[in-house]
């Protein structure tokens, strides 16, 4: 008998190609498991049943016609709250827009997923326009870790990440503005890819300066059902005039391939982290079985340029993402200030000072980066690091000032890339003596997606696909 709940989205697309799974009987399994695990954790936030069960009855009966399956046929899909479904309110992970009306148009992403045979059934909790590495908001409340309910599943993509650690989906959307993506999938122990910076094209876009720091994506378990993915969402559309031209290759298809010998780098703190005992054992260990692969694996003390200014690029950083944020939502912003929660509000109304040296600085701070990371590059085929400096922290947040002293900021290890554009994907390694989950982070050369997806792919089999106790 297959674990409909823990089979992975290539098993269960190829039950239904193979008619020994229905598309009503998955999605039947599907809405059941999510009206009775998510009352723990709080992944999903919107949801229509009876539409979920009509499209796959529909699915079926095209099906039976002789209809060919797409590479998603019959899967049930969750969509991350910033993203646009048609049906569904795009609420933005704020109590501002959780009225609004449904969207009336998919966003290029979902729209691609449907075309290959998905079946979006609801969205998932993120915070207020992405803004937290935690997922509560006030409009639907705290999402939890599903290893520990007192812990948070990270953000943005929190509450997709929870969904599919918790068995709910083999599958939902993502997306990474600076780890939003690899830090959920590293703190509920499942695999996350932020691709190369134009893969997954965005759109249609209110604000298309965000595509320079923000990447679409998905939330899977394994790596092949992120590979996946990516064969679904990649290529150009004119909507994302940035976008990159479709691949010439099949992410999946490169998973078989053998790799060369490679040049491996492994950074432990970027100058930046003090990365918890647990964390540097994880990583240890993976470097050791990279070697053992016969890799050269070589330790590299890389510090971040503005590491001997710390925090300051990060705070800058910040500043200009809540710039972007203002932008976005000015006219909302400020004809109903008060229906954004307060917190929020605060964040959004103190970048109003943000000023042309500030921006200045931080595009100088963007191109150095590049540098750098083109340095390494010339050092290294692959870099391997942290996702991030600890475990899950606290549902309701991280303590930023104590995270501060301790060199244990969660974005150390991610936002460098968004800035940077390289792929990279966080893969589980394991749990913590806490029982919370490890992972590391693989990160490639630029449009190297399949590199990282290849070599995630052969550490994969030495730690299996894990799951929480209390769920599985």
């Amino acid at each position: 008998m297959t674990d409909l709940s823990y089979a992975s989205a290539t098993e269960l697309t190829d039950l239904i190609r193979r008619r020994e799974l229905s598309p009503t009987e998955l999605m039947r399994h599907t809405l059941d498991r999510i009206a009775t695990a998510d009352k723990a954790i709080n992944s999903v936030v919107a949801l229509d049943p009876e539409r979920a069960l009509s499209e796959a009855t529909d699915l079926e009966r095209r099906l039976a016609h002789g209809e060919s399956a797409g590479p998603l046929a019959g899967l049930p899909v969750l969509v991350k709250d910033l993203e646009d479904a048609a049906g569904f309110r795009t609420t933005r992970g704020t109590r501002a827009y959780r009225d609004g009306a449904p969207a009336d148009h998919d966003s290029v992403h979902v729209s691609r997923l449907r075309a290959a045979g998905a079946l979006v059934i609801g969205k998932t909790n993120t915070p207020p326009l992405g803004a937290a590495v935690h997922t509560a908001n006030e409009a639907f409340g705290v999402t939890r870790n599903p290893w520990n309910p007192e812990r948070t599943p990270g953000g943005s993509s929190g509450g997709s990440a929870a969904a599919v650690a918790a068995g709910l989906v083999a599958l939902a959307t993502a997306g990474d503005g600076g780890g939003s993506t690899r830090i959920p999938a590293a703190l509920c122990g499942v695999v996350g890819l932020k691709p190369s910076r134009g893969r997954v094209p965005h759109g249609p876009s209110r604000m298309p300066q965000w595509t320079q720091h923000s990447c679409l994506s998905g939330m899977a378990r394994t790596v092949r059902d992120t590979a996946l993915h990516l064969d679904v969402a990649a290529g150009h559309h004119p909507v994302d005039p940035n976008s990159l031209p479709a691949p010439a290759l099949s992410y999946r298809a490169a998973l078989a391939e053998p790799l060369p010998a490679l040049r491996i780098g492994v950074l432990r703190t970027l100058g930046v982290a003090a990365p918890r005992p647990e964390i540097l054992r994880a990583l240890d260990h993976a470097a050791g079985i990279l070697r053992d692969q016969g890799h050269d694996v070589r330790d590299d003390e890389a510090d971040l340029p503005g590491a001997d200014r710390f925090p300051a690029p990060f705070q800058l950083r910040q500043r200009l993402l809540a710039y972007a944020r203002l932008l976005d939502v000015h006219e909302d912003f400020t004809a109903r200030q008060d229906a954004f929660e307060p917190w929020f509000a605060d964040v959004l109304d103190g970048s109003r000072s943000l000023g042309p040296a500030e921006q200045a600085a931080y595009w100088a701070h963007r191109s150095r980066l590049g540098h750098w990371a083109a340095n390494l590059f010339g050092r290294y085929d692959l870099l391997l690091m942290p996702t991030t400096p600890t475990t899950a922290w606290p549902a309701e947040g991280p303590d930023i000032a104590a995270a501060v002293r301790d060199r244990a900021l969660p974005i150390s290890y991610t936002s460098v890339f968004n800035d940077t554009g390289h792929p990279a994907i966080s893969i589980p390694t394991g749990t913590a003596p806490d029982g919370l989950p490890l992972a590391v982070q693989l990160v490639a050369p630029h449009h190297r997606d399949d590199l990282a997806l290849t070599a995630a792919h052969t550490l994969e089999p030495s730690y299996g696909t894990q799951h929480p106790p209390a769920f599985f």
